[in-house]
């Protein structure tokens, strides 16, 4: 794959991720969640004050959590994990655009993840137990499921799914 760059995300990638998210949490929940939801979580999630804090504190990290894949100088993909507690980080964000997904670019990012933070030992991840892409992805790269639970998220319930890799 010479035309993928995997980097640590920049103050200049912040609309190129919120591309990304709209467009994979669209494709991705749109038979899951309703319309007003996506809008809503998008909306708070991925709000541009929330991503420059986000990345400003990722930047002053030697090790960095928060990466984007870029595919031809253009924004495909990106990947979060957590500050480790006790060697165990949560992975918050990992998503693809539907139209590089199954290229291997987002194992390839979350083996960047891996890389450039030694001292986890274990991560997990939080996933729509109707995801099938995430689930698919999460048992494929050597997550195992430990738990559920119902989570309400603007007062509309939803029901997550525990994937845990150790390293």
């Amino acid at each position: 794959m010479d035309s993928l760059l995997i980097r640590p995300a920049s103050l200049n990638d912040i609309d190129g991720i919120r591309e990304v998210a709209v467009e994979t949490w669209n494709s991705t929940y749109e038979t899951i969640y309703p319309e007003h939801f996506i809008a809503t979580y998008l909306t708070h999630a991925y709000a541009k004050s929330s991503l420059e804090q986000s990345i400003t504190l990722d930047e002053a990290q030697s090790s960095r959590k928060f990466l984007v894949s870029e595919w031809e100088g253009e924004i495909v993909g990106f990947g979060q994990l957590s500050e480790p507690d006790e060697g165990v980080s949560e992975l918050t964000r990992l998503y693809i655009l539907k139209e590089h997904q199954r290229k291997r670019i987002g194992k390839q990012l979350l083996n960047e993840l891996i890389r450039q933070n030694p001292l986890i030992k274990e991560f997990y991840a939080w996933c729509e137990r109707e995801n099938g892409i995430g689930t698919l992805f999460y048992k494929s790269n050597g997550f195992v499921y430990t738990e559920e639970k119902e989570e309400v998220l603007f007062d509309y319930r939803t029901m997550m799914a525990k994937y845990v890799k150790r390293i």
